[in-house]
């Protein structure tokens, strides 16, 4: 049995989700662009925003962070941008399912 405020009460925003989401997109476009930018000498930039992007994607990227130079410039740029991603997700994912678990306890419906 829910209360009636439960019902009238509105959906919170998920502001941690949501700046997350942001802040790898940012920061995935940053990469993206700057290992885009030919340059004859190393691209300091587009390590730097590999550096940025990397703690995104843990325990994922870890490989990138032990073994540096094993790895091909495509590779790092897809591991690195597809692990901080697969991170949002999963915190997506988890939120939901906190919901649905939540609303299950109280013996309502999630949406």
């Amino acid at each position: 049995m829910t209360s009636p405020d439960a019902a009238r009460r509105p959906r919170r925003v998920p502001r941690l989700l949501l700046v997350h989401a942001a802040v790898v997109l940012v920061l995935s476009v940053l990469l993206l662009v700057m290992v885009a930018q030919p340059t004859e000498d190393a691209n300091i930039g587009a390590g730097l925003a590999l550096l940025a992007v990397l703690p995104f994607g843990l325990p994922w990227s870890l490989p990138l962070v032990l073994f540096p130079g094993a790895w091909p410039v495509a590779a790092q740029v897809g591991l690195a941008i597809g692990a901080a991603a697969l991170n949002v997700v999963l915190l997506a994912l988890l939120r939901a399912h906190l919901r649905r678990r939540r609303a299950a306890r109280a013996g309502t419906t999630a949406r």
